[in-house]
């Protein structure tokens, strides 16, 4: 019954990085014709959300989801395609903000458009398997749900 008992622990870490892994990649096909990884979409919405104001590299990071992300990489690619510039504070020369232009931040809004519908991919579960699994899965982050 032991060997069962750890098999299923071991289906369950499987099943959850498999469905990261569907996720990941439903979500990078439809970033393909964008020419944009998971990775630049995430971190172009987290400066969108506080433009047109800046964010430092640090702060941005605070708010990605996948916390080993080279953020001086992944910002300067975005840096390299004109969608994210980069700016001495003019208050503290030693911290360098990010942010997006005008142009930019429509372009991130267009993008946006075509993830209205993201939920799509868990739409045929219930109110009530939703609820469950954001609750197991906040569990296994936290390791204690209040």
């Amino acid at each position: 019954m032991e060997t069962q008992h750890l098999n299923e622990y071991y289906r369950l870490i499987k099943n959850l990085h498999q469905t990261d892994g569907y996720i990941f990649n439903h979500f990078g096909q439809k970033l393909a014709p964008f020419d944009l990884s998971v990775q630049q979409y995430i971190t172009l919405r987290r400066l969108s959300e506080v433009y047109p104001n800046s964010l430092t590299a640090g702060e941005l990071k605070e708010k990605m989801t996948d916390l080993n992300s080279d953020m001086t990489r992944l910002t300067d690619r975005l840096v390299a395609k004109n969608l994210i510039v980069r700016e001495v504070d003019q208050h503290n020369r030693r911290k360098v903000n990010l942010r997006l232009t005008e142009e930019s931040y429509r372009f991130v809004e267009a993008v946006a458009i075509e993830f209205k519908n993201f939920e799509s991919i868990v739409s045929h579960l219930t109110d009530e398997e939703v609820r469950i699994m954001n609750t197991l899965l906040d569990k296994i982050r936290n390791q204690s749900v209040k």
